[in-house]
């Protein structure tokens, strides 16, 4: 497993002038050609905002963002020793890793995002608003790709186990494609579940659980590989899938810093023991249907021969 994530990952200094703030007298209404905010190259910007006696409105801050657009509203309320943050955003097909490389960082995927939010959080410092993070967001990533992230593989060394045979050789791909990932998060305290992450890879349907621990950029989800179909060109002949593999859900667990994104999933032996136990159990059970058929043949009504069936099967 990927090392824990560490600990302090947001600052305590201070970052709203609150004196400042609540002497503001604002009414704004600008657009700007071209405008660089957060280090994100906006175009077609349009900006509306007010602010008196302690309250901040942002009734509207538009634009375009590599060839996508956003849209974001909200209040900051200064009134209060405890200054009070809510934000609604409107994401639509964004390029993901641009986002996420203008912070600094390695993306983990790539892809057009859409994301729809609103959240709220309360405190002075980018902890404190972390720590007191609660809302809800949906978001959809189309034509993207897994980057360092080998599904595939991570699938085939569960089969070759079950096959009880080695792999042969290295993995013909570091990066996962996909068409779409999809899912939508609950933020509490600054921790966001993920019931229902769904990732669509040709030949293969993903299903995820888990949560998102923003307070230390850390994550933890279970993870379903769903084959469809025929994968006869499964990478590597330790892996071949036989009929009995198809649709079953084959475990991962993916548990570390967020910033590894897929890279951090591996297999779940626990998890695919009980695979292991269920195509055992569904053999055996294919054999004694079998034999009763061939003891029983036409001696019986088929509805006795369904009604030992089933028994056999509980």
């Amino acid at each position: 497993m990927p090392s824990a994530p560490t600990q302090g990952a947001w600052s305590n200094d201070r970052l709203f002038p609150v004196e400042r703030l609540g002497k503001l007298d604002l009414d704004a209404d600008l657009t700007f050609g071209q405008l660089t905010l957060d280090k994100l190259p906006i175009q077609n910007a349009a900006l509306k905002a007010t602010g008196q006696g302690g309250l901040l409105t942002l009734e509207n801050l538009r634009g375009d963002l590599y060839n996508g657009n956003f849209e974001v509203k909200g209040t900051l309320d200064v009134r209060q020793p405890m200054p009070q943050l809510s934000l609604q955003t409107r994401i639509n097909r964004v390029p993901a890793e641009k986002i996420i490389e203008s912070q600094g960082k390695n993306p983990p995927v790539k892809g057009l995002v859409t994301l729809n939010s609103a959240i709220t959080a309360s405190g002075n410092s980018q902890k404190a608003l972390i720590d007191s993070l609660n809302g809800t967001a949906g978001f959809v990533i189309n034509d993207g790709v897994l980057l360092n992230a080998n599904l595939e593989q991570q699938l085939c060394r569960g089969i070759a186990t079950l096959n009880r045979k080695t792999l042969s050789g290295e993995p013909r791909g570091k990066d996962t494609p996909f068409q779409q990932l999809n899912g939508n998060l609950t933020f509490r305290s600054g921790v966001a579940s993920n019931p229902d992450l769904k990732v669509r890879i040709p030949g293969m349907t993903v299903n995820g659980n888990g949560d998102i621990d923003l307070r230390v950029l850390g994550m933890d989800y279970r993870v379903g590989i769903i084959i469809e179909g025929d994968k006869s060109d499964m990478p590597d002949p330790a892996c071949q899938v036989n009929e009995r593999y198809v649709d079953v859900e084959w475990p991962l667990r993916c548990r570390g810093p967020l910033e590894l994104g897929a890279k951090a999933c591996r297999l779940d032996n626990e998890g695919l023991g009980k695979v292991a136990a269920k195509l055992a159990g569904d053999r055996l059970g294919d054999k004694l249907n079998e034999k009763i058929d061939e003891k029983l043949g036409d001696k019986v009504s088929p509805e006795l021969k369904d009604a030992l069936k089933g028994l056999f099967k509980r």
